[in-house]
């Protein structure tokens, strides 16, 4: 695994460092759709290359959103026209398990809207959120809209992760799996205690009136 992940690093800097801005755009793509691919290995370099003054970030994270929201899109179409059965037969093809679009959709029905926000600046849940999105039938401009925003915080932060930590980058992108549980945890956490004070300033306001 250690071997497959730094042949794809060279790889993917390669890629960008040839073609540049297209690369980020193409490669972010392809990562909204086939979840192999990982962001972590993607905008972090972007933001490094910005620091040595070979791009710009605003832009690596402009372009990087788009290729993402592209990629979003697409992967969003695949579950309303396709849906569940046909993901669960050939979705591994794409590193897409069962279990995978089991916690996905559990994610989905549960936090709806939001979840797609949030999903989408999350690691390892951006990667199959969009999936049952489309299979739930979610609102497109919705879902254009919530997992743009999302895709946006996390390239931001990829971005400049990779711009201060300069040739730390790497590391930071190899132990990036292990931040994404406390991060969910967090944001779990979070949602969760919101939902709970909602509901009981409701219940504050029925008492009170």
């Amino acid at each position: 695994m250690a071997s497959f992940f730094a042949g794809l690093i060279v790889w993917i800097t390669d890629f960008i460092g040839a073609i540049g801005y297209p690369g980020i755009f193409l490669l972010m793509i392809v990562e909204g759709i086939i979840t192999p691919i990982p962001s972590e290995f993607i905008m972090p370099f972007a933001g490094y290359r910005s620091a040595q003054g070979m791009m710009n970030v605003g832009v690596a994270i402009l372009v990087g959103t788009a290729g993402a929201a592209i990629g979003n899109v697409v992967a969003y179409g695949i579950g309303l026209k396709i849906g569940r059965p046909a993901i669960d037969r050939y979705g591994r093809f794409i590193g897409l398990g069962h279990e995978d679009v089991e916690w996905a959709e559990r994610w989905f029905a549960r936090f709806g809207d939001v979840g797609v926000l949030v999903g989408h600046a999350i690691p390892g849940v951006r990667s199959i959120i969009s999936f049952p999105a489309g299979i739930g039938h979610m609102r497109l401009r919705n879902f254009v809209a919530y997992s743009s925003i999302g895709a946006l915080i996390w390239n931001t932060v990829l971005v400049l992760a990779g711009f201060f930590l300069l040739e730390r980058w790497i590391v930071f992108a190899e132990t990036t799996e292990n931040v994404d549980l406390y991060i969910v945890t967090a944001v779990v956490a979070g949602l969760v205690g919101y939902v709970y004070w909602r509901k009981l300033r409701a219940r504050r306001k029925s008492a009170s009136s």
